[in-house]
């Protein structure tokens, strides 16, 4: 009886857990979303490499999916498919507005070979979200994040580098992918053989997701701190 009521004790204790780093992830979120918004409208989209729109895609289907899980509906996983194209055209287009035009033809490259391959060799338009696809994202922020950091080591300037938005912002992506390869590599190995150990992952990757749209906050206000020293010259 006792040994029940510890096991009931630690399933509530891992669910409230769960939901506790579910919501303050949504919190984190939707604050960035609000000052990303409230800085568009003060600066103008560009004033923030058109930030505001990844963001608000990003909480829109955030919030669509929890309210799907909420209806006991999961019919939405697909969407990721649509929406992890979205994060590789989009980055390519925030980087391409930094890099060099060597590297940005080098880049677009890269990003047509990897959204010809997802059209060729994957079920991008399946019902199931396909893993394949997130690992490539990942690779390609990856790349593009190391790439940003030796050219801006590379080419040193008088401005500090913690005082660059596109530092924090390719913090925050190689954080991201490097946690999401390591969980989706043997995520289907898990669900076979550990299951347990697989939901432990998914509840930390709440985690690392508030950890990135923290970073992406110190961005935003980076961006804000850029935009007021270009007023006052």
């Amino acid at each position: 009886m006792i040994r029940k009521k510890k096991k009931v004790i630690s399933i509530w204790a891992h669910y409230i857990r769960k939901m506790f780093i579910q919501i303050l992830y949504i919190t984190v979120l939707f604050i960035d979303t609000v000052r990303s918004m409230v800085l568009a409208g003060k600066n103008g989209l560009s004033s923030q490499n058109y930030f505001v729109v990844y963001l608000l895609l990003t909480l829109g289907l955030e919030l669509y999916g929890h309210y799907k899980i909420y209806r006991g509906e999961f019919d939405f996983a697909y969407l990721f498919n649509y929406y992890s194209i979205f994060l590789i055209l989009f980055f390519y287009r925030y980087y391409a507005t930094i890099f060099s035009e060597r590297l940005k033809r080098i880049s677009l490259g890269i990003m047509i070979a990897i959204c010809l391959y997802i059209g060729l060799c994957t079920k991008f338009y399946g019902e199931n979200y396909e893993n394949k696809i997130g690992i490539l994202v990942c690779f390609y922020f990856i790349i593009t994040a190391l790439v940003w950091f030796y050219l801006r080591l590379k080419n040193f300037d008088e401005k500090r580098i913690i005082d660059d938005p596109h530092f924090w912002v390719s913090c925050g992506i190689l954080f991201w992918s490097i946690f999401f390869i390591f969980r989706s590599i043997p995520m289907f190995f898990l669900k076979d053989n550990d299951p347990d150990f697989l939901t432990i992952l998914k509840t930390i990757q709440y985690g690392v997701n508030t950890v990135m749209y923290t970073l992406f906050y110190i961005a935003l206000r980076k961006f804000e701190y850029s935009s007021k020293t270009k007023t006052q010259i």
